[in-house]
């Protein structure tokens, strides 16, 4: 067997999950692809649940529970890994950004870390000796949408977002300048949902809803000190429904791209003019 990577169980549930895996199947002195082929999985699936790249259904986590004869631990840990919040959410969350092949986000605070400029992520201030190491890992998100087979973005921005003066007006102006030039790429769609449509369900929240290839598909919600990926098929897709229901109150792509020249020309350093 090769040698494996330590896991801390104590990390989260999801660490404790691919833990016991690994735990169990070493006891049972199994190999990733010897157990794979017990229960009719690829090796490569057995790997991404042990280094927690990936997490298993809840149909998979009964044919664990079936193999290594432990009642409902693993769907026990599963059901209860849905709720959990993630401290470390961005090393959770990125690894499927990357292999995303349709991205739906909707932020009411502030720009989506895809669409940010340097400056705009700079303006976060960004605490910690490790700040600069976390501005390059969020630069290079960036690179996700000019990748070939870059993934279709829907992007839905709270008219907050436009005219909160993150970093000054120089920088917000640069910021909403870049908007403007990423909403004519083929695969990039923004719009905007105004002041002026009140209250709408958005307002509960940020989140994203990713496709993978096989249509496989993942949420992500955000919270203060961290952040939940949802994995639950039913839960996703209240989540895309969610979405959907945002992005109907929002502005045509033409109609967002004429706000935010609009909301531009009312940049003024130091401040923001009234219109």
């Amino acid at each position: 067997m090769r040698p494996c990577t330590h896991i801390d169980p104590r990390e989260s549930l999801r660490a404790q999950f691919a833990y016991t895996l690994r735990t169990l199947r070493t006891l049972k002195e199994l190999s990733q692809e010897q157990l794979a082929k017990e229960l009719f999985l690829s090796r490569e699936s057995i790997t991404a649940y042990e280094t927690q790249r990936n997490f298993p259904d809840l149909d998979t986590c009964k044919q664990f529970d079936d193999f290594f004869g432990t009642g409902e631990l693993f769907q026990g840990q599963w059901t209860h890994a849905q709720r959990e919040h993630v401290r470390a959410w961005f090393e959770s969350y990125v690894p499927h950004e990357k292999e995303a092949t349709q991205i739906r986000t909707f932020e009411p605070l502030y720009i989506p870390g895809l669409l940010q400029t340097e400056d705009y992520i700079r303006a976060n201030g960004l605490p910690g000796p490790q700040a600069e190491e976390r501005i390059m890992k969020r630069l290079a998100r960036r690179e996700n949408l000019t990748r070939h087979e870059a993934p279709f973005l829907f992007a839905v921005l709270d008219e907050a977002v436009l005219r909160r003066p993150v970093g000054g007006a120089a920088v917000m102006r640069e910021q909403l300048q870049h908007l403007l030039e990423m909403s004519t790429l083929p695969h990039v769609f923004i719009q905007v949902v105004r002041e002026q449509a009140g209250w709408y369900s958005g307002l509960n929240g940020a989140l994203t809803f990713i496709t993978k290839p096989g249509n496989n598909t993942i949420g992500y919600v955000e919270a203060q000190f961290g952040g939940r990926l949802i994995e639950d098929t039913d839960e996703v897709s209240r989540l895309g429904v969610r979405f959907d229901q945002i992005r109907a109150r929002a502005l045509s792509e033409d109609g967002t791209r004429s706000l935010i020249q609009k909301t531009m020309e009312t940049m003024r350093d130091g401040s923001v003019a009234e219109e």
